[in-house]
């Protein structure tokens, strides 16, 4: 479908444009989120915070704990009208209440997200398997 090739496009972009960019995947963000947490250093001074464009990949496709989810909404909160976040997903927003377990914080995270945003959906067959014989 094409989704991180966009958003690593737009980060090229971004880049050259200027900007400060940070990309990680979803996974990696929340094992990066957590080991500060627990570390008590709320991470602030690091690039996946203070970077103009940050672009998290594949959110969606592993699952992450209620903990996660709640160090996610405040990763998002924190960058809320500061800063750009591109978020690539395989899922729905409809179905993000499964991936993040509370309805609650699913609404507050999107509404932070959607606020202010463009939304690119795309339908299609996968990118990588483009021209492969099965």
């Amino acid at each position: 479908m094409g989704k991180t090739h966009l958003a690593v496009s737009l980060a090229l972009k971004a880049c050259q444009s200027g900007m400060s960019i940070y990309f990680t995947n979803m996974q990696d963000l929340v094992i990066k989120l957590r080991k500060d947490h627990e570390a008590g250093k709320p991470g602030k001074g690091r690039g996946y915070y203070k970077s103009s464009l940050v672009v998290v990949d594949e959110v969606g496709y592993t699952p992450i704990t209620r903990e996660e989810c709640n160090l996610f909404f405040r990763f998002i909160a924190n960058r809320y009208e500061k800063s750009s976040t591109i978020i690539t997903s395989n899922k729905a927003f409809r179905d993000w209440t499964e991936l993040f377990h509370d309805p609650i914080i699913v609404t507050a995270i999107l509404d932070r997200l959607l606020h202010h945003s463009a939304v690119i959906n795309i339908k299609g067959n996968s990118y990588r398997l483009k021209g492969k014989k099965t």
